[in-house]
């Protein structure tokens, strides 16, 4: 009865997956076509079924397309193209993002459209890029696309309440170089102090002017020459824009935004 039951489920959750009910969008492509083989049926159903309720609750287009073998020259263009010429995309500036995955030249991308580019800024991308890359590291894909899918959610949430996600993303080596200033700037203004009480009470008072100790008439200089021993070079850094989404056009004339690499 148990194993009657699990069929039944699971039936239920491909026709839901094959199937999906949208409200006001034309979204018809599954949200998972997986060439590369990375899924089992269980976790293709479950993964399909997330990203369709992603899609219904934000009228926001999200997928996740694998390939054995790149479809365009790199894997940034392999994703614009699919998306483009596969009709991606929520309403009429097809909104949506779709992660891309090439198993032979093992490259992932996430390409965004329409108003996915504001919604998932480059911050935004890199903290996505960075929840999700170890998984994709240890060939765990199914759990790399179920955190895609998660952390896809938490930042359309973000982007639906106003707040799209555009924090920096900070480095370990970073962080530690901050925590360092953090305690050498108080020794260092404890040492200046220390150093001023002490001069203070130093009662001795040099002489500056060498001719005081000096028997008259014991030096006289035959030549004189000026000696340039160093310079001070005074760099000012150019501040980062940290804010917004970087875009690219596509084949076909679309704008895009995106991040990818190597995993």
């Amino acid at each position: 009865m148990r194993k009657i039951f699990s069929i039944l489920l699971l039936t239920v959750m491909f026709a839901a997956a094959a199937f999906p009910v949208y409200a006001d969008t034309e979204m018809t492509n599954p949200p998972i076509v997986d060439n590369a083989g990375y899924l089992s049926s269980e976790e293709y159903a479950f993964l399909s079924q997330k990203l369709n309720e992603i899609r219904a609750k934000y009228d926001f287009d999200i997928a996740i397309y694998t390939e054995k073998e790149l479809s365009s020259d790199t894997a940034e263009a392999s994703a614009d193209d699919i998306f483009d010429y596969k009709g991606y995309g929520a309403g009429d500036t097809k909104d949506g993002m779709m992660l891309y995955v090439c198993s032979g030249t093992r490259e992932y991308h996430m390409t965004t459209h329409g108003e996915g580019i504001a919604d998932f800024t480059d911050n935004g991308l890199k903290y996505l890029e960075k929840e999700m890359l170890p998984a994709l590291r240890d060939n765990n894909y199914y759990g790399a696309f179920k955190i895609f899918a998660e952390k896809s959610d938490e930042l359309l949430q973000m982007a639906a309440d106003g707040h799209p996600y555009d924090k920096p993303q900070r480095s370990i080596a970073y962080i530690l170089i901050v925590i360092l200033l953090c305690l050498s700037v108080p020794l260092l203004i404890a040492f200046l102090m220390t150093k001023r009480k002490l001069s203070q009470m130093n009662t001795a008072v040099s002489n500056d002017y060498a001719e005081d100790y000096m028997k008259p008439g014991s030096m006289q200089l035959s030549d004189s020459k000026d000696i340039f021993l160093y310079s001070t070079v005074v760099r000012t850094e150019k501040p980062d824009d940290d804010s917004g989404s970087s875009t690219h056009t596509s084949s076909s004339g679309e704008t895009h935004g995106g991040r990818g690499g190597s995993f």
